[in-house]
């Protein structure tokens, strides 16, 4: 009897190392995508990124999903994270580059001229 504890004990002591030694699944933190905001569709919680390459993806958002930046419109520049779910793109979170300052004229202004 006490052979027999003794061998259940050793099975039990290798199943836990086993266990504790096999590797684990990473888990995915999402992906990354930086593009330009093709279209939103407030209604359905849509937009489409158009990436660097135009390669064209359609995301969708939560209430969960971080917004920065302001509201979401179509020709602002994102970088968002994103998550596979039910086949479909979630975005996680969605951060909204400020646009860029617009350009001095290429002019320079007149300057004033003494005399007349």
């Amino acid at each position: 009897m006490r052979r027999l504890l003794l061998a259940a004990a050793c099975l039990l002591a290798a199943q836990i190392a086993w266990g504790a030694v096999a590797p684990s699944k990473a888990k995915v933190h999402g992906f990354a995508l930086s593009g330009t905001v093709a279209s939103v569709d407030d209604a359905n919680k849509t937009l489409v990124v158009r990436g660097s390459s135009g390669r064209q993806t359609t995301l969708v958002w939560t209430n969960a999903t971080a917004v920065v930046g302001g509201h979401l419109a179509a020709g602002q520049s994102v970088t968002l994270r994103y998550l596979d779910r039910d086949g479909k793109h979630i975005a996680t979170s969605i951060h909204i580059s400020p646009p860029s300052s617009p350009r001095a004229a290429s002019t320079p202004a007149p300057t004033p001229t003494a005399g007349s």
